[in-house]
C-alpha cells in the first residue's frame, strides 16, 4: 500500500520520503531504536540529568524569548507534586497553546532547582501514558509526534498487508498474528508483548530471507563429468613466477574435484583482496577448456573484465573479450565464436548476458564478486548451456558459521594466507572531518611518485546528512592543490565507459589522487596508488572499509589508509579502531556481522535479499537453523501463495547490474 494512502499532512508525508519511506509497509517496518519507560515518579526523588513525566497546572503566563536564526524560548511554570517548576520548551513560539489554569503533562530533563527542560508536550493524562513509549530515529526537522501519528494511522491498516508466515508455523512456535505483531512493536502495554512482538517479526524477517536465498541458488542437478589432463593444469601451474600458497591450491583441488564430480558445481572461493582468488579461477577456466567445453569469466566493471583477459593471455590461455565498449565488428566476431564453438574461453561484463549471446558448448561460469549481479542476471547466463558449472568470488569473507544461512547450500573455499611479501595496509583513525592534520602525509608521499585514493560516501551535497560529497571535496583539492597535483574524479553515476576511462588514466598515472565513491571498491590494480583517505568512514561497514584499504595494497611499497571521522559515538569509535589492529578479512567480517547484520557483507541491495532489521546473528542461532528448515519446505510444498509472491517479487527486483 502506497504512503499517500494515508490521510497525512503533505509536511509529514514529505519527512518521510526523505527517510525513503514510501509504503506503509516500510513505514510499519521503521521500529522504534529504544523504549522509555514513563512513570510519575514523585518531585522528592528527582536528580539532576534525570529524564522525568509529570503532569501539572500551568501558573504563569507563558513568555516567549526569540534566540536569532529562527530559534525560540518558551517559558512557564507550572505546579505538580505542589511545588511550582519552571519549565522552558525549545522552538515552540506558539505560546496561544499553554493557557494559565489548564492541565499539560510533560516529558524532559531536570535540570535541577526546581527547572526542567521540556522535549514534549501534550494536554493528555499523564496516567493514560506511563508505561513503555517508543522512541524513533527521526529525521531532521521531524518531531516525535509526527512519527506517533504517522505509525498510529499506518496500523489502522495493518491488516491490508500480507500475511507471509504460513498459519501452520504461527500455531507451531506460538507466534503472533501479522496485525498484533505490528501492534505490539509500536505500542507495547508491557514487555511481554514487546518480546513475544519481537520474536514474531524476527522469525519473519529470517525466514523471508531463507526462501529466497533457497529459491535463487543452483539446485543438486546431475551433469556430466569433466575430463581433463591434470598434468596439463600442473605444468601451467609450474610456469608462475611465484609459488602458490597452500590455501589457492588447495581451493583449485576443491573445484577440479567438484568439476571432475557428476553433479553441479556450486562454489564459492571467497577471501581478502590479493590473497590469490583469480590464479584459481583461471586454473578452473583452463581446466574447463581443456574438457572440451566453452566458459564464461563474469567480471563487474570492463576495466576489471580486461585486466582478467590480459591476465589470461598472459598465461598463455586462449581468451576472447566481450564489452559493451568493443567496435561493432569485433562484437559479431565475439559472437559468431561463441555460437560455432570456436572461442573456448570468453571474459565479459553484462554484455555477456544479451539474448544474443549464444554459445555452443557452455560448461563453466565463473562471477568475480558475485554479489554485484542481480540473481536473474547470473541465472539468465546459466540458462545458456546444459548443467553448466557455478564458480563464484567474493573479496568479502564469511565466517564457516554463517555461510550457510547466508548462501545455502554452497561449497566453500577460503584461501586466509596471503602471497609472500604482500603487507597489511597500515590503517589509523583520524577524528575529524579534515585531511588538514594528514595532507603534508598524503602530498610528500605523491612527491615519491605515490597516488592517493580519496574515498566519500556520497556523490553529492546534502544538507540533511552533512556528509562530504564526492563533488564538493574534488572542487576543493582542484582549488587547493591543483597548480601542483593531478585530481580526478569518479563516481556511481557516470556512464560505465567513463568510470573505465577514468580508473585506466589512474592506472597510466595521469593523475596522483582520485577522487571517489566506494566504485573503487573493485577495481583493478594499480600498484602506485598505495595511500588512501576515506571521509566519514563511521558510515561504512568494516568489510566495506577492509575492502576499500585493500586497493592501497597492491604494489610494492607499504600500503597507508587513514579513516577521517566526526562521529562521537563510541560504539562507532571503537569499531574503526579496532581496524587500525584487525588485519584479517574473516575476522573482520565476523565482527561486522556482530555489530551491523549481514546486509554489508552480502550487498542485499545488488541481490535482491531482505535485510535484516531486527534479526541478529548472535543472540538468534535456534531461530535461524528452524527458518532453514522451513523455508525448505515451503518451498517444496508450493502451496504457501503470499510467501511465494514475496519471493517472486524479490528475485525480480535483483535484476539490475550494479
Amino acid at each position: 500500500m502506497e504512503l499517500r494512502e494515508l490521510k497525512l499532512t503533505a509536511r509529514r508525508y514529505g519527512l518521510l520520503q526523505k527517510m525513503k519511506i514510501d509504503t506503509v509497509e516500510q513505514l510499519l517496518k521503521t521500529y522504534p531504536f529504544r523504549y522509555e519507560t514513563i512513570e510519575a515518579v514523585p518531585f522528592d526523588q528527582w536528580e539532576k540529568g534525570d529524564n522525568v513525566a509529570l503532569e501539572g497546572l500551568i501558573a504563569s503566563r507563558p513568555s516567549l524569548i526569540r534566540l536569532g536564526k529562527n530559534r525560540t524560548m518558551t517559558r512557564f511554570s507550572i505546579i505538580a507534586w505542589n511545588e511550582e517548576i519552571e519549565v522552558t520548551l525549545f522552538n515552540r513560539p506558539w505560546i496561544g497553546q499553554f493557557r494559565f489554569g489548564e492541565t499539560i503533562t510533560l516529558f524532559g530533563v531536570y535540570q535541577g532547582n526546581g527547572k526542567i527542560v521540556a522535549s514534549n508536550y501534550n494536554l493528555k493524562p499523564l496516567s493514560a501514558q506511563t508505561g513503555l513509549r517508543p522512541v524513533y530515529s527521526l529525521t531532521k526537522g521531524m518531531k516525535p509526534a509526527d512519527m506517533q501519528a504517522a505509525i498510529k494511522a499506518a496500523l489502522k491498516h495493518v491488516r491490508d498487508l500480507p500475511d507471509l508466515i504460513p498459519s501452520r508455523y504461527r500455531q507451531k512456535y506460538r507466534l503472533l498474528d501479522n496485525a498484533t505483531a505490528y501492534e505490539w512493536i509500536h505500542e507495547p502495554r508491557s514487555m511481554r508483548e514487546l518480546h513475544q512482538a519481537i520474536r514474531t517479526l524476527k522469525y519473519e524477517e529470517f525466514l523471508c530471507f531463507q526462501c529466497c536465498v533457497q529459491a535463487q541458488q543452483v539446485q543438486t542437478i546431475t551433469k556430466e563429468a569433466k575430463v581433463f589432463d591434470q598434468k596439463r593444469i600442473e605444468e601451467k601451474i609450474a610456469q608462475f613466477k611465484f609459488p602458490l600458497t597452500p590455501d589457492q591450491q588447495s581451493a583449485i583441488d576443491d573445484v577440479l574435484r567438484d568439476m571432475r564430480s557428476d553433479t553441479i558445481m556450486y562454489r564459492m572461493i571467497q577471501g581478502d583482496v590479493g590473497c590469490g582468488k583469480t590464479i584459481v579461477a583461471m586454473m578452473s577456466l583452463f581446466a574447463c577448456e581443456l574438457a572440451g567445453y566453452q566458459c564464461a569469466f563474469l567480471a563487474p566493471t570492463e576495466i576489471l573484465a580486461r585486466q582478467h583477459y590480459e591476465n589470461l593471455k598472459a598465461l598463455g590461455l586462449p581468451a576472447s573479450l566481450l564489452v559493451a565498449s568493443l567496435p561493432a565488428k569485433e562484437k559479431r566476431d565475439v559472437l559468431a565464436g561463441l555460437e560455432e564453438g570456436e572461442i573456448r574461453i570468453v571474459v565479459g561484463t553484462h554484455a555477456l548476458f544479451q539474448e544474443k549471446v549464444n554459445f555452443e558448448k557452455l560448461g563453466l561460469v565463473v562471477a568475480d564478486e558475485q554479489q554485484r549481479f542481480g540473481v536473474n542476471q547470473r541465472r539468465a547466463l546459466l540458462e545458456k548451456g546444459k548443467n553448466v558449472d557455478f564458480l563464484m568470488m567474493s573479496a568479502t569473507p564469511i565466517p564457516r558459521t554463517y555461510a550457510h544461512f547466508l548462501y545455502g547450500d554452497i561449497r566453500l573455499s577460503s584461501i586466509r594466507t596471503m602471497p609472500p611479501g604482500r603487507k597489511p595496509v597500515l590503517t589509523r583513525y583520524v577524528p575529524g572531518t579534515s585531511m588538514k592534520s594528514i595532507l603534508s602525509d598524503v602530498l610528500a608521499g605523491i612527491d615519491e611518485g605515490r597516488q592517493c585514493y580519496v574515498v566519500c560516501p556520497m556523490i553529492d551535497e546534502n544538507l540533511e546528512t552533512n556528509l562530504r560529497a564526492v563533488t564538493t571535496i574534488y572542487e576543493g583539492m582542484v582549488k587547493t592543490l591543483g597548480d601542483k597535483y593531478r585530481v580526478g574524479l569518479l563516481h556511481g553515476k557516470m556512464r560505465a565507459q567513463e568510470k573505465d576511462e577514468i580508473m585506466e588514466q589512474f592506472a597510466n598515472k595521469a593523475y596522483d589522487i582520485l577522487v571517489s565513491t566506494t566504485v573503487i571498491e573493485v577495481g583493478i590494480d594499480v600498484p602506485d596508488a598505495t595511500m588512501m583517505v576515506i571521509y566519514d568512514a563511521h558510515r561504512f561497514g568494516l568489510s566495506t572499509l577492509h575492502q576499500l584499504r585493500g586497493r592501497a595494497a597492491r604494489g610494492k611499497r607499504q600500503g597507508e589508509c587513514w579513516m577521517l571521522s566526526n562521529s562521537k559515538d563510541p560504539e562507532a569509535i571503537e569499531r574503526l579502531k579496532k581496524l587500525e589492529t584487525m588485519t584479517d578479512g574473516f575476522a573482520i567480517s565476523a565482527y561486522d556481522l556482530s555489530k551491523r547484520g549481514p546486509g554489508d557483507l552480502l550487498g542485499t541491495r545488488q541481490s535482491g535479499l531482505p535485510t535484516f532489521i531486527l534479526g541478529d546473528f548472535e543472540k538468534d542461532p535456534a531461530i535461524m537453523e528452524v527458518c532453514v528448515h522451513d523455508a525448505r519446505e515451503i518451498l517444496d510444498l508450493g502451496e504457501d501463495k503470499a510467501m511465494l509472491d514475496y519471493v517472486k517479487q524479490a528475485m525480480e527486483n535483483a535484476r539490475y547490474f550494479d
